[in-house]
């Protein structure tokens, strides 16, 4: 009587109609040994959050769905104390992994956990009223403590999923909420830490990024256009004009960012190219996000602009300055950054992104096929609360994997090595 009933759709549909990604996730398939150590390691690390939420204790009315963002292997826990480290807040989209787990396998236990995970980050770790309405808190000790806030974590992507499977009324409200949230930028510069030039915010000319702040405000305007909410029209017309803006830079997605005009919703051409690319920039539903609407928007433009990123930001660093005048400078998170290879070398043909995807699937940073892949049990006097712990697993490093794997598996599962 706890648990609601769910009326769900069997994976297979799922795949078959393309929703949340044409191609971006499959059932799960063992037919090989190298496909079926994927799918064990998939499930291992589900598994091990769900256990870890009952043996740490993560859940009472602020805490429950989420989880930790970093393991503290001295002392046997979670970095529950220390600022940044503690939880999670949809940092590098553990919410999309969770998601296209339960898209692909049908699973109950990983949908409740999604849909809690969904509950909390868009409650709890996202203001609703204020001047920094639309905006979320980055990762720490307390969900809403980090002086970080930005569009990354508000991202409507990490609701969609339960909306569109559930029609659950709170989250579409949530997700109208957001649909004017490029407001906030007037009232706080993400980038006030770390900007060295002078910047005042100009409403005709407000400083986004391509990346972590475009992507969450495309996701609500696409969401809102979608659902032929009240502001469906400007919703729309906001998403097509970023689109062709960007596609429009000296350096399409690379040229990093731009100034964004509230009142046409467009950002100005720059006249001149520039390199400025994060580690950061595709992590929170970028490249979802781009795969929904690249399938929904004839804009041969924007797809060009967008593959080119996809093709370059795990290129060498020859290869980037031979395309661009200079390199991207110090990068991490490829493993992650495969799926983008993946998803570029399916669209174009380029088989010799396909071979790079699973080289930087296997071998580059993020979970190797020599980690443990096993937990060791805890006890006392180690630990208060018996249990299990794997020391060598990070939720970014979790997140990554898992979407991945699933994006590759489904993209060229075909062409593994």
């Amino acid at each position: 009587m706890r648990v609601l009933p769910q009326l769900a759709a069997p994976p297979k549909q799922l795949v078959k109609a393309g929703v949340f990604g044409p191609g971006l996730y499959s059932e799960p398939d063992r037919s090989t040994p190298a496909k079926a150590k994927i799918e064990d390691h998939l499930d291992f690390l589900f598994t091990y959050y769900k256990d870890q939420v009952e043996q740490r204790r993560w859940y009472g009315f602020w805490d429950y769905g989420d989880i930790m963002h970093t393991y503290d292997a001295a002392r046997h826990t979670w970095r529950y104390d220390i600022g940044g480290y503690a939880w999670d807040n949809s940092e590098l989209s553990p919410d999309l992994w969770l998601w296209y787990a339960y898209l692909r396998s049908g699973r109950a236990d990983i949908f409740r956990f999604a849909e809690a995970m969904t509950r909390h980050t868009g409650e709890v770790d996202v203001y609703h009223l204020g001047q920094w309405a639309g905006l979320g808190t980055r990762h720490g000790v307390q969900h809403y403590a980090d002086s970080a806030k930005q569009q990354r974590i508000a991202n409507t992507t990490y609701r969609r999923f339960y909306y569109f499977l559930t029609a659950d009324e709170r989250v579409g409200d949530l997700m109208h909420a957001n649909v004017d949230s490029d407001e906030t930028f007037l009232a706080l510069d993400p980038l006030r830490k770390i900007r060295t030039e002078p910047y005042t915010p100009d409403r005709n000319a407000l400083s986004v990024g391509f990346g972590t702040d475009w992507s969450g405000l495309v996701s609500a305007w696409l969401t809102e256009w979608e659902r032929k909410g009240p502001k469906w029209e400007k919703a729309r017309d906001r998403v097509l004009s970023t689109m062709e803006t960007i596609a429009a830079q000296p350096n399409g997605f690379v040229q990093g960012s731009g100034l964004y005009d509230l009142d046409t919703g467009k950002f100005a051409v720059a006249d001149t190219p520039k390199v400025e690319v994060s580690h950061l920039s595709a992590v929170f539903g970028l490249n979802e996000l781009c795969a929904e609407l690249i399938d929904l928007v004839d804009m041969p433009k924007f797809e060009e602009a967008y593959y080119d990123y996809c093709r370059y930001f795990n290129a060498s660093k020859t290869e980037q300055a031979e395309r661009y005048g200079t390199n991207f400078g110090s990068l991490i998170l490829f493993q992650g950054h495969s799926r983008l290879d993946a998803y570029a070398a399916v669209r174009t043909g380029d088989d010799e992104l396909a071979t790079r995807a699973w080289q930087k699937f296997y071998d580059s940073d993020g979970y190797k096929e020599s980690a443990p892949w096993t937990t060791e049990k805890l006890s006392g006097p180690v630990a208060p609360v018996p249990g299990s712990e794997a020391s060598w697993v990070s939720t970014n490093d979790t997140a990554l994997y898992g979407l991945a794997a699933i994006e590759n598996l489904a993209l060229l599962g075909d062409r593994m090595p």
